[in-house]
């Protein structure tokens, strides 16, 4: 059973994401409005509750009124009967003068009805509607007036069938004492059924209203609307039950007319008597389907109605979905889009706009990345080559210049270090223009990193400050040119002594396309000239400098007696700040 519940669910789930905007939009509508609906027709359901319980307490107080005046109507003949029981006439057995008080009595209270007087075995001894004189039936009806002699006191009898009267009766009977105070007679009133019918008719609260007396048995003794083709009938026999069950109540009955009532019903206490007082059950259900049709009616209209604009609306929403395919299916670089004025719909366009304007520039960033990678690996293949070749040169200028193998050995490696932090520089910034402050430090850093005071070698600030850069093979250039320069001080200029010193200044020449690299020794052992043999030093920087520094560059090497002196001039390039940074340098 659960899993068929799932399943179920599962299916719903799967229909409602299958189920088009426009059909749910429909959904809503009719969700919505047959909530609304259903809210009323519960307003409407809990309005007939609250009015059958108000018509159920208005029956309920008329069948109290109607029960207290018949028990009231009761309660008089009874007393009546009571006084005339207690008259000498009768005490003294003197039934003529008993039978004249007797119709007195009747004529003026209770026209139409009769008094009879009967001993225990039933026999009449007088009764007003039987002229003086004629023979008395003996009484077939036993049961009340049983009760009256074995109690001693009043009782009222259910609806049988009067001796004489051809009409059903009901009586009233009271006890008649004799000089011992016990019972030695009963005198019974046979009042008219019509007595109870006019009590009832002076309770109308409306026409369509139906009010009944029953007697213990449930046979009727009185009601109105309704004649006497009706007394000494029943009502349903689930009435009875009921009202056999409880003292009072409301219950639903169908009348003789065939009218389904809403019927409060009362039993008196002491004759056992019911009073029931019932109103048509259209009065309270008849309102209640004529605003239930009248809400269903306006709710079909206000549904009609609702789709009707939920279609629109539906369409003023698909409208910009379908702009949005479009614009999504078009294969034009340069998309449009015409604002739909549904802010959702445009707010979607925007970002896929701006995606695919992202997306483009990213393709085209990436194919740029992807030319420039080649450009690279091709540029890194021919620079391999070339720091190949810058290998085999040195070993071999190196070779030829020094004949000791370990003094080689030294030379070389020195040479290889020097070659390596060029390529570490130009490493640091991706292959591009390297600054010229960089090149200058990288080249000298084996002098620069001892902490000696005072220096001996100094890199003038106006170096760092020049806004210029060099291509990676000027860099290596160089940074080579710089060792050489810097060995040669060790080994014969101002670096020789401890008071020597190396100074290096950078200037912009004219134009500010190339800069001026000023090598300046002083304070070393006197210069006699230029050398009288040129090592592979010399060399570089005289030959293979100015080729490798490219065109217009210059070098010029001025032996001074007090020391050496280069310039060295080269082309140069504006200063990039984030390759300075992606080098992780700073330019102030």
């Amino acid at each position: 059973m659960p899993s068929s519940i799932f399943s179920e669910i599962e299916f719903q789930r799967e229909y409602m994401q299958r189920l088009a905007l426009r059909r749910r939009i429909d959904l809503l509508i009719f969700s919505t409005v047959f909530l609304l609906m259903a809210l009323n027709g519960a307003n409407i359901y809990i309005s007939f509750q609250n009015d059958v319980s108000a018509a159920s307490a208005q029956l309920r107080v008329m069948a109290r009124s109607l029960s207290n005046s018949i028990k009231a109507e009761l309660d008089t003949r009874i007393a009546t009967l009571e006084v005339l029981a207690l008259s000498r006439a009768l005490a003294e057995n003197d039934l003529q003068a008993f039978r004249r008080q007797a119709e007195a009595v009747l004529l003026k209270q209770l026209p139409g009805s009769n008094i009879v007087l009967v001993d225990r075995a039933g026999q009449q001894v007088l009764n007003t509607v039987v002229p003086a004189g004629v023979a008395l039936p003996r009484r077939q009806y036993l049961e009340n007036q049983e009760k009256v002699f074995a109690s001693g006191r009043p009782s009222v009898s259910d609806l049988y069938p009067g001796p004489g009267l051809e009409r059903p009766v009901i009586a009233i009977e009271v006890p008649v004492p004799g000089p011992d105070g016990q019972p030695r007679l009963v005198l019974a009133l046979n009042p008219t059924l019509d007595t109870f019918s006019a009590i009832l008719r002076e309770y109308p609260p409306q026409a369509d209203w139906a009010a009944t007396v029953l007697d213990r048995s449930g046979l009727r003794i009185g009601r109105v609307p309704g004649g006497q083709e009706l007394i000494g009938t029943r009502p349903p026999e689930q009435f009875l039950v009921e009202r056999d069950s409880r003292a009072d109540g409301v219950t639903r009955v169908t009348s003789p007319e065939g009218v389904p009532l809403l019927v409060a019903y009362r039993r008196l206490d002491d004759t056992g008597w019911t009073v029931a007082v019932g109103s048509p059950v259209a009065n309270l259900t008849g309102p209640a389907w004529r605003h239930a049709l009248v809400s269903l009616a306006i709710g079909g209209l206000l549904l009609l109605l609702c789709l009707a604009v939920a279609q629109r609306l539906a369409s003023s929403i698909l409208r910009p979905f379908a702009a949005l395919r479009d614009l999504a299916a078009s294969k034009d670089e340069a998309r449009r889009y015409a604002p739909t004025g549904l802010r959702e719909a445009d707010e979607v366009a925007e970002a896929f706009l701006q995606e695919a304007s992202r997306r483009q520039a990213a393709t085209v960033s990436l194919l740029n990345s992807e030319r420039r990678l080649r450009l690279s690996i091709a540029e890194l293949n021919h620079r391999v080559k070339n720091v190949l070749a810058t290998v085999q040169a040195l070993a071999f200028q190196t070779a030829r210049g020094e004949a000791d193998l370990e003094r080689f050995q030294s030379v070389f490696s020195a040479r290889l270090s020097s070659l390596a932090r060029a390529h570490d520089l130009i490493t640091a910034f991706s292959w591009q223009a390297a600054s010229l402050d960089a090149v200058l430090r990288t080249g000298l850093t084996p002098w620069l990193e001892p902490a000696r005071s005072p220096p001996q070698l100094v890199i003038d600030p106006s170096c760092g400050h020049e806004a210029a850069m060099v291509l990676p093979s000027q860099a290596q250039a160089l940074v080579l040119a710089l060792h050489e320069l810097a060995t040669n001080a060790i080994k014969h200029g101002a670096l020789t002594q401890p008071d020597g010193l190396v100074t290096v200044a950078c200037a912009a020449c004219e134009g500010g396309d190339h800069a001026l690299i000023h090598w300046i020794e002083t304070g070393g052992p006197a210069v006699p000239g230029p050398p009288a043999r040129q090592g592979f030093g010399m060399r570089l920087l005289k030959r293979a400098l100015r080729t490798d520094l490219g065109a217009g560059s210059e070098v010029e090497l001025d032996f001074l007696p007090e020391g050496l002196q280069a310039r060295i001039k080269v082309k140069v390039h504006p200063t990039s700040p984030a390759a300075l940074q992606l080098a992780g340098l700073t330019v102030d």
